[in-house]
């Protein structure tokens, strides 16, 4: 029998392969985890709810399978994490709300259900702020998540528990959401990985916004062949979905293919960022990372989105409108950072929402310009260091326009784990391609992964 700490420290695949081998059974795996989860000195706080008893008897169920020579899915008796903001069916799902604080759905999300049919045994649902809509992981239902890293500075917002759970081996895998970076940044300061699709790869299903592409499910996990392995099994298209996907859907058996060189930006202050000096001074080796695979580098260069910058309140007010048309909570139970975002949405008229389209227009023509030029384009995830888990959204000063404004072009992009920033905390690598480049993104994006990791 192998050790609980040696179970949690694998990778996803490799569980994955132990698990199809009967190497490890699905209850076992499950034990390590849980007690990971349980003994949680530091006060990490990633679990908004667990449900152990529903979880030990999909591992026992898996179990009995493969002692009859079958696995269920790719996913076969992998401990995964939901994000509190998707349906899951007899399992809480709160929204880190007060107002659904009893809320136990009879369905799950679609991706829920496809990571349940590929075998995946989850064990409970990762905390976010109320409706996601925080740069910090935190709530009135639960409180707030730490950094396992350093328990003292944030997970950022709003996939923060995933972030925490899948950095402190909580978990084999985990799910989160992105509408403006809300699975990047916590992965970049997590010291995980992060992505977010093109819109459609993963289809959000219920969504309270099902034409405007702008928040998507992403996956989220340690290594980039973890992380493949997921998306692999919540892709794909669905007839309740009005926005479609237009790309080649990523293979994990691909993942490893060597892309044929082409070009590369690389910007280490992109769109007029300030962005911390140690943060650039880890990143800085990726410029030689990509030549040594042959990729030609041109540095100090990123697409302009900046023109986007002024019109950040109509989106993110715009999404937390209609997120309360949907849902219909009760606003005086509502936190302070939600009812923010809604105040903003309602103080923006018609007028201000034509402006946002014709900009989103004009950036359009110049990103598509771009990767014309371009294949992928690299910058920070985060402009600034990790901050207190304590501090309120209006004290919050990081800039968060590396990851706010390539969601609007619905372009994928990813976060990998590079260096230390001067505090000791991860860096992330953030690398963008055109839209639909989904598999060829991930691709290059492990190529970077094994050369930092020496592979």
């Amino acid at each position: 029998m192998q050790q609980p700490n040696s179970i949690i420290q694998k990778s996803a695949t490799e569980l994955a392969a132990d698990l199809r081998d009967r190497t490890l059974g699905a209850a076992e795996v499950l034990a390590a985890h849980r007690a990971r989860i349980e003994d949680d000195a530091a006060g990490v706080n990633a679990f908004i709810t667990l449900d152990w008893d529903a979880a030990r008897a999909c591992a026992d169920k898996l179990d009995r399978i493969a002692a009859h020579g079958t696995v269920a899915g790719p996913l076969h008796g992998l401990p995964v994490a939901i994000k509190d903001c998707f349906e899951t069916a007899g399992l809480r799902t709160a929204h880190g709300s007060q107002s659904f604080s009893e809320n136990v759905p009879r369905k799950d999300a679609l991706h829920v259900a496809r990571l349940r049919a590929a075998g995946a045994v989850i064990v409970g649902k990762t905390n976010t702020p109320e409706f996601t809509f925080s740069g910090q992981t935190t709530n009135l239902v639960s409180g707030v998540t730490r950094n396992p890293l350093n328990p003292e500075k944030t997970v950022a917002g709003s996939s923060g528990g995933a972030a925490a759970a899948l950095a402190a081996n909580m978990v084999a895998l985990a799910d989160g959401s992105d509408l403006g970076g809300s699975a990047r940044t916590p992965a970049a300061w997590c010291g995980v990985v992060g992505m977010r699709p093109t819109s459609g790869l993963v289809p959000m299903d219920p969504n309270p916004a099902p034409f405007d592409g702008l928040s998507v499910p992403c996956p989220m996990a340690r290594t980039v062949s973890d992380l493949t392995m997921m998306l692999c099994v919540m892709q794909g298209p669905t007839l309740n979905q009005p926005l479609g996907y237009s790309g080649h859907y990523p293979n994990l058996a691909q993942l490893d293919t060597p892309l044929i060189p082409g070009r590369v930006a690389l910007s280490l202050a992109p769109f007029g960022a300030g962005v911390d000096p140690s943060v650039q001074a880890a990143l800085a080796p990726v410029a030689g990372l990509c030549d040594g695979l042959g990729w030609h580098v041109s540095e100090g260069t990123a697409p302009d989105l900046a023109p986007l910058l002024e019109h950040s309140d109509i989106i993110s007010g715009q999404c937390a409108l209609q997120i309360r048309a949907a849902l219909s909570p009760d606003m005086k139970l509502a936190g302070e950072n939600y009812r923010t975002a809604c105040t903003q949405g309602e103080g923006q008229s018609l007028a201000d929402l034509i402006a946002y389209q014709a900009t989103r227009r004009q950036v359009w023509e110049t990103v598509a310009a771009f990767f014309t030029r371009y294949n992928f384009a690299l910058w920070p995830t985060a402009t600034g260091l990790p901050f207190s888990a304590d501090l309120r959204d209006g004290e919050i000063t990081e800039d968060w326009r590396t990851v706010t404004l390539t969601p609007t072009m619905e372009l994928p992009s990813i976060s990998i784990p590079m260096g230390r920033s001067s505090d000791g905390m991860p860096v992330g690598l953030h690398v963008t391609g055109p839209k639909g480049s989904d598999a060829r993104l991930l691709r290059f994006a492990r190529q970077i992964e094994r050369q930092i990791s020496g592979e």
